[in-house]
């Protein structure tokens, strides 16, 4: 069965992007099919899986049905889902294909009225759009194991609608406080997306009382967190770095306990010893540059030269380098092993 996979933090700069590529690579080359939606209307994702230059064509004609956007227009029209066009990377693995974003999600987001469209009832199909992309995909003959949506730092529109698409959520984190205060904040904003959607449905139903397309929607499970970005010394995270995490542990401990208090137990994954962390990847450095530079997967980085800046140079990796291009990749095999496991 296909898992829906929500990347989620309200804050920036937390690996929301880099994570969602580098896992979605790593899935495939255990052997599964992975469908990437960018719902960022920044559009990081499809930049670093395709490259500056190929997404700049696709944005520069909305005529041509390139991008998110000629899949969703109708839904302002009221003409109904449009096409999708689906890419692959230059060098992420063939099974990974991604939906590429588009500014113009902007504009899909203000269009998501959560008392006009939401609460009434009328209108929560464009909440469940993602659903409904994969479905005229399934329809296609093309169909996937796992759907991961990389989304904005925020809590509007779009976040909604991917919430409501998914069977799961999994929360970057960063070693620093802010990203234990915003733990807090899904914590708190969570319980009324979900009440809202039941609203919704609720009417919905009332004058569709005979349709069920929608309710088994709306029920994401927090499936975890991955601490992302902190140093380490003779293997050994440093002190700060360790103080942070058990921090934020804390927060994600309080968050699902807070979810199975006003949701029910439903919307938490079941773990043994209250232990939501699925994973850690460090701060990749430089690496992380040249991974979005050269369109690369972090995890095959030691397949290519480094450049040594957008001028194009190259030279060699370090030892050193090298050392943590492969400490990179078994952090990231072990966050995808442990979805695979327990998703």
């Amino acid at each position: 069965m296909t898992k829906f996979i929500s990347v989620f933090n309200n804050k920036g700069g937390v690996g929301k992007t880099t994570l969602t590529w580098n896992i979605a690579d790593s899935l495939a080359e255990a052997g599964n099919k992975v469908l990437l939606i960018d719902f960022d209307p920044q559009c990081n994702l499809s930049i670093a899986m395709l490259g500056a230059d190929s997404f700049k064509k696709y944005v520069s004609d909305p005529s041509k049905q390139r991008t998110i956007r000629s899949f969703l227009q109708g839904y302002l029209q009221n003409t109904g889902p449009g096409p999708i066009q689906l890419y692959v990377g230059p060098h992420t693995h063939n099974n990974v294909h991604i939906v590429a974003g588009d500014f113009w999600l902007n504009v899909y987001s203000d269009s998501l009225s959560v008392g006009n469209d939401l609460l009434t009832g009328t209108g929560i199909s464009k909440f469940t759009a993602l659903r409904t992309l994969v479905s005229k995909l399934s329809e296609q003959g093309r169909t996937y194991d796992y759907i991961m949506i990389d989304l904005p730092p925020s809590f509007g529109g779009l976040v909604r609608s991917a919430l409501y698409s998914s069977d799961y959520l999994i929360i970057p984190c960063t070693s620093d406080t802010f990203s234990e205060y915003c733990i807090g904040l899904i914590a708190q904003m969570w319980p009324q997306f979900i009440s809202d959607w039941e609203t919704g449905l609720h009417r919905f139903k009332q004058n569709n009382y005979a349709m069920k397309d929608y309710d088994n929607f709306g029920r994401p499970k927090f499936f975890g967190w991955i601490f992302n970005g902190f140093d380490t010394r003779l293997d050994k995270m440093l002190r700060a770095d360790q103080a942070h995490y058990e921090n934020i542990a804390q927060a994600n401990q309080r968050l699902a306990d807070g979810l199975k208090s006003n949701i029910g137990a439903h919307a938490v994954r079941a773990v043994e010893d209250n232990d939501y962390s699925i994973g850690q990847v460090e701060d990749m450095n430089v690496l992380i540059k040249n991974s979005l530079w050269q369109n690369i997967p972090a995890s095959k980085l030691a397949d290519h030269q480094q450049v040594k800046s957008l001028t194009g140079d190259k030279q060699k990796w370090s030892e050193a380098q090298l050392v943590l291009i492969d400490k990179v990749a078994k952090q990231i095999n072990n966050i995808a092993q442990n979805i695979v496991a327990k998703a």
